[in-house]
């Protein structure tokens, strides 16, 4: 599985380097490069052909032993139809090509989801199996709103609410359902091999299971700005943060034997994986005030930031991690501890550049200073580090294969 983690790494990089590109659009004159299809090129590749089959593999990889039957013919399927993307999405954005691709990578997901329900069928009832079903379960639930686009544009009504509406589904239940209770499984796992006593009690999970549902309220709200919408977004987002509260609370009871069987950088990559998730939490929870959520939903910066919270702070760190702790990336090697500096400090700085920027929009304050040139400075540092992270694997295996 280490082979199909460093293709899914790949695409990271593939995925950063788009990312950056579209910054540079802001500075460069590229005509040649249409922002819109681009940006579903970036997107796509991220979360298809890196967060789903590195955290598929994450979770498969926590035990050993043998892939599933049919494992690597049906992930090399998704990852052709990821190519695919990649390939059509920049000549013809949403078209023919690419929906099929799209369509096709979505089949074969559901496989694989289903390889890993089975898998994951002899794990702890009330602790890592109940994060992972619920994170198989919203990584389905999420698609719903991708079938739903097909009768909406079939009837006419593409462009309408009810459209974005079924986008924000998808990204919504990706985001904040199986990306973080795909995290929070991997997380809960390791502590159970290693006996690190960091289990959440079923009413922690219930309340980050209802704040995932309610606060889609939030991706409603843009268009329907009726206070009972707001409302139940608020309670979801307090919701949320009493689970975080509770989380926090049981991995600092737990931080003294976790840290003895943890590497250094793997002790980084999770502290920024956490950091970024209370800045999340935080987030959402200040967006409970009516006139913060109207700011929130309608300054892009703002949007950006909060997806990049979920797919680089949440997702990619813990991947990194599961990474480290499994041996495939050799922290000893300076490649590898130069490749994560630079991929946490581009995350860390375009995050601080986006959202700084969105606060002086708010107040009406201006741009900062070359903004868009620091941007692209910093949005460059993450695929070169997932490069060198890339590299320094690759190496590695090939003078395995040599002795």
């Amino acid at each position: 599985m280490r082979r199909w983690f460093l293709l899914a790494l790949a695409f990271l990089v593939i995925a950063g380097s788009i990312g950056a590109l579209l910054r540079l659009i802001f500075v460069v004159e590229m005509p040649w490069l249409v922002f819109k299809p681009w940006m579903h090129a970036h997107s796509h590749v991220a979360m298809l052909g890196w967060l789903f089959p590195a955290l598929v593999i994450a979770l498969l990889r926590q035990d050993e032993g043998l892939a599933p039957h049919g494992f690597h013919r049906w992930m090399a399927a998704a990852q052709l139809f990821v190519a695919g993307m990649l390939l059509s999405f920049p000549v013809q954005g949403y078209g023919g090509l690419s929906i099929a691709c799209s369509l096709g990578q979505m089949l074969v997901g559901y496989v694989l989801i289903a390889q890993v329900w089975r898998h994951t069928a002899k794990w702890p009832a009330a602790g890592s199996r109940l994060l992972a079903r619920l994170a198989l379960l919203f990584q389905v639930i999420s698609t719903i709103g991708i079938w739903a686009m097909g009768p909406i544009m079939a009837g006419g009504m593409a462009g309408s609410e009810l459209y974005y509406w079924s986008i924000q589904w998808f990204l919504h239940f990706q985001f904040n359902g199986w990306f973080w209770f795909a995290a929070m499984a991997i997380g809960s796992r390791w502590a159970e091999r290693h006996g690190v006593d960091v289990r959440l009690d079923r009413f922690t999970v219930l309340l980050w299971v209802l704040g995932t549902v309610l606060t889609f309220a939030l991706a409603i709200a843009w268009s329907e700005r009726y206070i009972g919408i707001i409302a139940v977004n608020s309670a979801g987002v307090l919701v949320q943060a009493w689970a975080a509260w509770r989380t926090m609370r049981a991995m600092m009871r737990a931080r003294l034997r976790a840290q003895v069987r943890t590497t250094r950088w793997m002790r980084i990559a999770i502290g920024t994986m956490l950091i970024a998730m209370g800045v999340k939490v935080a987030a959402q929870t200040i967006a409970a005030i009516p006139v913060v959520a109207d700011i929130a939903l309608t300054l892009r910066v703002y949007v950006v930031g909060f997806v990049h919270l979920n797919t680089l702070g949440a997702g990619t760190m813990v991947l990194l991690a599961f990474a480290l702790e499994r041996g495939w990336l050799d922290e000893a090697r300076a490649m590898v501890r130069v490749g994560m500096a630079l991929l946490i400090a581009g995350f860390a700085l375009s995050e601080l550049l986006l959202f700084g920027q969105g606060t002086l929009i708010w107040g009406r304050w201006g741009m900062l200073p070359n903004y868009h040139w620091m941007l692209f400075a910093a949005s460059a540092l993450m695929p070169i580090g997932a490069l060198l992270l890339l590299a320094a694997a690759l190496r590695r295996t090939r003078r395995v294969a040599i002795a």
